[in-house]
């Protein structure tokens, strides 16, 4: 029973290991900058804009508004 907790043990000391070179890995690659820049890029491939807003202050496209068949 001892001889698998052992083992165990290693294997979490092994798999803490990596997941701290990958988290260095990417702070030295700057995975953690401009973050936020990520939406910027994403909102013209959906067609939005940034302060696109309706009259019920939602933003974007959605079910709350109306569709041009709804229109009289």
């Amino acid at each position: 029973m001892m001889d698998i907790t052992f083992y165990l043990f290693f294997v979490a000391l092994l798999v803490s290991f990596a997941a701290w070179c990958m988290f260095l890995w990417a702070i030295r690659t700057g995975q953690f900058r401009d973050v936020e820049d990520i939406k910027y890029q994403v909102w013209p491939a959906l067609g939005e804009h940034p302060g696109d807003t309706d009259a019920n202050g939602a933003s974007g496209p959605g079910p709350h508004a109306p569709s041009p068949a709804d229109s009289p």
